[in-house]
């Protein structure tokens, strides 16, 4: 018996833009003349143009009628969020979260633009916020020291361009192990379905990555905050410390740690940068961006498409 039969709370949203404003078609996608396959394929982006009849959509070309445009403003998100009791209580959410039941799914995955308190104590609420230069400058003087005690270990021992090349393999091999368990934390640990009949479980789905999909422009929640991640850190150092000869730790252990800091840093940039069209981070940022708001189960890769291609969960970028 799969998730949705067991849960009954895997609805999906179908989300659109309409000259900037997002609606959830997804009750009326059944309805839809076209059929649902031409709502799919336009969702997550920006519908005028093909609305107006100006641009195809699986190459037919329909120019809506003023009803239709009337009809759709009944399914605007931004409605749905100012009769939301959750959203608009000045409290903090942790405590009401559990209660959505058979809606929580859905109510996650139809974003909301603004930013929500998680803890009525003030000073709860400041830990679970963090800026994102916080990152690099806390873990890249620990990559920078660890790379230093690689190098001047494999120097001594093997000289100069010996021990370079090993520093680099075992480097870039930390990198690849990073964005391994990106992915695989991404896919198999963030994106758990929780039981809808478990409170518990839905508010630890919520804080793992629930609120990331329900407010995804929360510049302060992007990022994990160094103080719980110094045990996790500490706990894959003994882990590695106690696998790999020194040298080859320090060279493992700080490409690994770069690669979380890139993580971190980029993802942060597909949400609030501005990259130019047509370059390598504009597909990154579509990609990401369709991730959210047109197909949550594929598109787990962050800072790459690696593992997406490897496990076939390759999403859908710029159209």
């Amino acid at each position: 018996m799969g998730a949705e039969s067991l849960n009954n709370n895997t609805d999906k949203p179908l989300l659109i833009y309409l000259d900037g404003v997002l609606y959830d078609i997804s009750p009326f996608a059944s309805k839809h003349p076209g059929g649902r396959k031409v709502l799919e394929k336009v969702s997550g982006t920006e519908v005028n143009k093909f609305m107006k009849g100006e641009e195809r959509i699986l190459g037919v070309k329909h120019a809506h009628s003023d009803a239709a445009f009337e009809m759709l403003l009944k399914y605007d998100v931004s409605k749905e969020h100012e009769l939301d009791p959750i959203l608009s209580s000045k409290r903090g959410i942790l405590g009401q979260v559990g209660s959505l039941g058979n809606d929580y799914w859905r109510w996650i995955h139809q974003p909301y633009e603004g930013t929500l308190r998680l803890f009525d104590s003030s000073l709860l609420e400041m830990c679970t916020r963090t800026a994102w230069w916080i990152i690099p400058s806390f873990w890249l003087p620990i990559v920078s020291i660890f790379t230093i005690k690689s190098l001047y270990h494999l120097y001594e021992s093997m000289g100069l361009f010996s021990g370079a090349i090993v520093w680099a393999t075992f480097f870039i091999a930390g990198v690849l192990t990073w964005t391994l368990t990106e992915y695989l934390l991404h896919r198999f640990v963030f994106h758990w379905v929780p039981s809808s009949q478990s409170p518990a479980q839905l508010v630890l789905h919520f804080l793992l990555h629930g609120i990331h999909h329900k407010t995804p422009m929360d510049g302060d929640r992007l990022v994990f905050p160094p103080v719980p991640a110094i045990p996790i850190v500490g706990f894959f150092y003994l882990i590695y410390s106690n696998t790999f000869p020194w040298p080859i730790f320090c060279a493992f252990g700080s490409g690994k740690l770069f690669g979380y800091v890139m993580y971190d840093c980029i993802h942060y940039y597909l949400h609030h940068g501005s990259p130019r069209p047509t370059t390598h981070l504009h597909f990154q940022k579509v990609y990401h961006h369709n991730h959210h708001f047109k197909d949550y189960d594929v598109s787990f890769g962050i800072s790459t498409t690696l593992w997406d291609h490897v496990f076939s969960t390759v999403g859908m970028g710029p159209l």
